[in-house]
């Protein structure tokens, strides 16, 4: 028997997640049922019972995929700066009488490209050395951050407390967070509260992981979330810890690494605007990274805290996105992007 596809859809800008190939591992006999069970009857039992755990499993991945598929449509790559591609996407989740649509920002960072660097948000140095549980910064817009530290692109990172004043305030940022190669914050020691990091070495070597796995000697940025969500290409979202409300659509901030390693994608997804964008769940999440063509991917904070913002010109930046809340929130980590400008063809560059 033949593989078949269910579902699928592959096309220009376009991808369904629950695209798959059913090939079953033993073929019906020519014979009936009945009258092999006879000739062999332990054998053609055997036989028997696979079939039905075939069929049993070509009847759930039906309904998973007829009751929970994901639709995405992406705008295609545009360049911004030198190594820094841009595009916004679709994401349409959810049984198809009553699908919910999301909407999506994703910046591609090309790490091998001239010019390009990280920062996160500094320590506060009247905070003195980071301790587990202290404050480790002053919060600040991702606006704010981009236009002090002059970068091209940048979005939210950690989990912090408290959450969510509209105004400037000591912070303690859950997870690791290092900038420059410097601890910002300490890993957390709970396997259930952002303990799952990107890492990047001065010579932009990345990596997604737990924190007991990162090499703090050689990490010169790194940022902390709730959980990875997709690893050696496959979701596994559902191991997700509560942390960032898991199960239930959101804004979300996520970051995801080529299976070479050599493109960091940086995605915003809007969300709480009815209407414009629900947000979505670490599975829908994972299904959107998938589809960008990551091989692990990590959710970030999200909720209010999610935004991306750009700077055409080094200090101005704009946001990209829409932030739940109506206005920027006052956050306690951010990661920032330097990248070059581009040529135009008359061979000038752009501020």
């Amino acid at each position: 028997m033949a593989g078949m596809t269910l579902f699928s859809f592959h096309g220009t800008g376009g991808y369904i997640s629950t695209a798959c190939t059913i090939r079953p591992r033993l073929k019906v006999p020519a014979n009936s049922w009945a009258e092999n069970l006879f000739i062999n009857p332990t054998t053609k039992l055997k036989e028997i019972l696979e079939m039905r755990k075939y069929l049993i499993g070509a009847t759930l991945i039906l309904c998973h995929a007829a009751f929970a598929q994901t639709t995405i449509q992406q705008s295609g790559f545009s360049p911004l700066f030198v190594g820094v591609d841009y595009e916004t996407a679709t994401i349409q989740a959810g049984p198809s009488s009553s699908p919910t649509v999301s909407r999506a920002y994703v910046t591609r960072v090309d790490l091998k490209a001239p010019g390009i660097s990280f920062i996160t948000t500094p320590r506060d140095a009247s905070f003195g050395a980071p301790q587990p549980g202290g404050l480790s910064t002053m919060s600040e817009t991702i606006s704010q951050f981009a236009a002090e530290h002059r970068v091209r692109i940048a979005i939210n990172a950690n989990f912090f407390a408290p959450c969510c004043d509209s105004f400037a305030e000591p912070k303690e940022v859950i997870g690791l967070l290092v900038s420059q190669g410097k601890i910002v914050a300490l890993p957390t020691t709970d396997p259930l509260q952002s303990e799952a990091v990107l890492a990047i070495t001065r010579d932009n070597d990345a990596v997604i992981d737990q924190s007991p796995n990162i090499d703090l000697k050689t990490t010169w940025t790194a940022v902390a979330g709730s959980a990875i969500i997709v690893q050696n290409g496959v979701d596994i979202s559902a191991s997700s810890p509560d942390e960032g409300d898991p199960a239930d659509p959101n804004p979300r901030t996520v970051v995801g690494l080529s299976p070479d390693h050599r493109f960091l994608y940086l995605v915003i997804i809007d969300g709480r605007v009815s209407g414009y964008s629900i947000g979505t769940t670490n599975g829908q999440s994972a299904a959107f990274m998938l589809a960008l063509g990551c091989e692990s991917a990590l959710n970030l904070d999200g909720g209010g805290s999610s935004e991306m913002v750009r700077a055409d010109k080094p200090g101005e930046p704009y946001i990209l996105n829409n932030p739940s809340g109506g206005a920027e929130r006052f956050d306690a980590a951010a990661l920032g992007v330097y990248a070059l400008p581009l040529r135009d063809s008359f061979g000038s560059t752009a501020p």
